[in-house]
């Protein structure tokens, strides 16, 4: 039995060296890290495949480490991020979603298993490019390739002409479109004006010698919806060459640690693969398709690939869109009932407030089920063949419950089906029982409160308000605006978060009204909405909150407006800067945790994406430094708090140390409390016990 695990190389060495102040506990005196700023070189990477088998006595034996035999670069020049991989369910293709660096163009790549080359063996010591390796899915038998007689599926190209670059066999290194092996197939493209937002949803339906079905989420009409999408596999002839019959388990795994927005991976990538966010795959610079690098170590010579990018072009043969509407299919998993031909999908029709689960038919597009009860908001699991899924649910008011629900399909007379057209309405959903039932949470006086104000641009924007636990009739309370602001958070939703509005609760209890308001920029509202901070962060979003604290104000009567606090953490701590030099007769102080301070000094994936390259956005960065605004923060004493992490890994205590520089040159009052043994989060009981009584302590003294 062979296994086979994709994998991808990662190479930092032009990235960016820093040192840290190592915590206490690691007994040296300083960390490194490697971090590509904003503008600077990323990492290069590259896909490999390792294949061995298990003995008797599971003893890993020939060992077999491939790579593609033309390199993606070569492929795909403007490649800079490889974002997913994973193994189609025959496993007889790795499957990778692939970004530019503008972060704009996405495209999804088959690349053939016998396309990989082999360059090293533990049995072998001249390495040879395998095209006969056998493939085949996770403990079955596969013994009929795609193709049975000879041939080279070409890609054809813009003028008629073909340019094979050829490897030395010293390498194992051939052509990419050598006529033993299928070519790279692209069968995806996407491109967005504003940023494409990467996601999960992929399920291959079918795959066949000729075409390739498989359900695909698309944000082309300015919301991610389903769609089901045919795309072509070059039918001018793409034969693949034999391969000997065994079974073969594969799994995808990422080469190095991934970021904290990255999913986990799917041992047998069959429906998700691995996410390979922010593992940045080439230089700074955008490459020239006439020009590429051998990957090092190697020593061979390559022709020209002028125009061979030109020729992976993604041949769609159908698309059809499964939902459509001004609403947001979830960007996680979907469920493919194959034998019904249904797919199940979560999904924010009804509210962005709630996740709920819909049921739509490949037979009946658009026509969808709604399968949750309005006014909580679910998660759910299926089971593989979709009869059984485990859904939990809650709201502001509720406990979550765990629930388990069968999916009946059959007749009354239980004997017969349900034709897939009728299946939608006509299903069942039957509950098993509960493995923990919540129910209304303890003082449910103290819940907070959702409020969706309309806005002077027309836009409905959402805000929660926590009320203080001491409320009078008639008093005005202290307000603290509980920040984040920034992009691929939502942080006003019906659902019972508990511990993670902990702190909301504490202030509240101290006689505090704390609000938070999801502004222009922040998800699941469609892309119009969520770009509207595009190169532009840090200069529009506090217009937004500010606007629905004077208009909760109005309406409520007990927000204090002469006492008003801003506080976030991160891009929250960024904008409670932001807001005490934008708006300094609204926030009375500002507490500021680990707040970046000049989007320059923050990472490329995250920083470019929403704010270009520093160089083609010169004015957006300056706009959005905190760094130009020195002058413009308050001479009082006790208006300012900033918390940092002395190790944080994340946005560095450079950011502060700048700040800090230049409030010192200013002669402006500020305080300053250090964690030397926090990283971006608080991990240590005492330093979060510290930071929330220096908190309170700061609010209580000053506000």
């Amino acid at each position: 039995e062979v296994y086979r695990i994709v994998y991808e190389e990662v190479d930092e060495s032009d990235v960016s060296l820093y040192t840290f102040p190592s915590s206490q506990s690691s007994g040296r005196d300083y960390e490194e890290y490697r971090f590509p700023r904003a503008g600077t070189p990323n990492a290069k990477s590259k896909l490999k495949l390792v294949q061995f088998r298990l003995s008797e006595n599971l003893r890993i034996t020939d060992i077999c480490i491939k790579e593609l035999q033309c390199p993606l670069t070569f492929a795909f020049p403007w490649l800079e991020y490889i974002v997913r991989v994973g193994w189609t369910p025959d496993s007889k293709y790795v499957w990778a979603q692939l970004l530019d660096r503008p972060q704009q163009r996405l495209e999804l790549v088959l690349l053939p298993v016998d396309n990989f080359c082999e360059i090293y063996s533990s049995s072998s010591s001249s390495p040879s490019c395998g095209v006969g390796s056998s493939t085949g899915g996770s403990g079955t038998n596969n013994t009929a390739p795609y193709g049975s007689s000879p041939g080279q599926h070409s890609h054809q190209q813009p003028h008629g002409h073909h340019t094979h670059p050829q490897r030395k066999s010293s390498s194992g290194w051939r052509s990419p479109l050598d006529k033993t092996t299928r070519p790279l197939q692209v069968i995806y493209s996407e491109t967005s004006s504003s940023w494409v937002n990467v996601h999960d949803v992929l399920h291959f339906i079918e795959l066949t010698e000729q075409d390739v079905t498989f359900l695909w989420a698309s944000e082309e009409t300015g919301f991610r919806h389903l769609c089901l999408v045919t795309s072509s596999l070059n039918p001018n002839g793409c034969n693949s060459s034999s391969s000997s019959s065994s079974n073969s388990n594969n799994s995808s795994s990422s080469g190095s640690n991934s970021n904290s927005n990255n999913q986990s991976s799917n041992s047998a990538g069959h429906r998700h693969g691995t996410n390979l966010n922010n593992h940045h795959h080439t230089h700074g610079q955008q490459a020239d398709a006439n020009s590429h690098t051998i990957p090092s170590g190697t020593d061979h010579t390559l022709p020209s690939m002028a125009g061979i990018g030109s020729t992976l072009v993604a041949r769609t043969v159908n698309k059809v869109a499964l939902t459509s509407g001004q609403w947001e299919v979830l960007g996680r998993n979907v469920w493919f009932d194959q034998i019904r031909r249904l797919v199940y999908f979560m999904g924010l029709r009804e509210t962005p407030l709630e996740k709920h689960l819909y049921v739509v038919s490949l037979a009946q597009p658009n026509h969808l089920r709604l399968l949750t009860m309005p006014g909580y908001s679910f998660t759910v699991e299926f089971n593989d063949d979709c009869t059984l899924f485990l859904q939990t649910y809650c709201n502001i008011y509720t406990l979550p419950s765990w629930e388990l629900v069968r999916i009946r399909h059959e007749k009354d007379d239980g004997n017969s089906m349900l034709p897939p057209s009728s299946t939608i309405d006509a299903l069942e959903l039957i509950s098993v029982g509960y493995l923990a039932e919540g129910g209304p949470s303890e003082n449910t006086q103290y819940n907070p409160s959702i409020h969706s104000p309309r806005i002077s641009t027309g836009d409905v924007l959402y805000a929660m308000v926590f009320k203080p636990h001491n409320f009078m009739l008639g008093v005005k309370y202290p307000t603290v605006l509980n920040v984040y602001g920034g992009p691929e958070v939502q942080t006003v939703t019906n659902t019972f978060k508990g511990m993670r509005q902990l702190r909301m609760h504490m202030l509240a209890s101290q006689g505090y009204c704390v609000i938070c308001v999801d502004s222009r920029g922040s998800r699941h509202r469609g892309v119009e909405f969520e770009s509207y901070i595009r190169c532009r962060m840090g200069t529009v979003e506090l217009s937004d909150q500010v606007e629905v604290l004077r208009m909760l104000a109005d309406q409520l009567g007990y927000i204090d407006m002469d006492r008003v606090a801003i506080h976030g953490w991160s891009y929250g701590g960024y904008l409670s800067l932001m807001g005490l030099v934008q708006y300094p007769e609204i926030f009375k102080v500002s507490i500021a945790g680990a707040p970046v301070t000049s989007w320059e000094y923050y990472d490329t994936g995250y920083t470019e994406r929403y704010m270009d390259l520093p160089d083609n956005n010169r004015s957006g960065y300056a706009a959005g430094s905190v760094l130009n605004y020195i002058q413009k923060f308050p001479d009082e004493d006790n208006r300012l708090l900033i918390i940092h992490g002395l190790i944080d890994e994340n946005v560095h205590f450079y950011h502060t140390s700048q700040l800090v520089n230049r409030l010192v040159r200013a002669n402006k009052p500020y305080q300053l409390q250090v964690y030397p043994n926090e990283r971006h989060s608080l991990r240590n009981l005492e330093a979060s016990k510290h930071y929330e009584t220096k908190l309170l302590s700061f609010l209580q003294n000053h506000l």
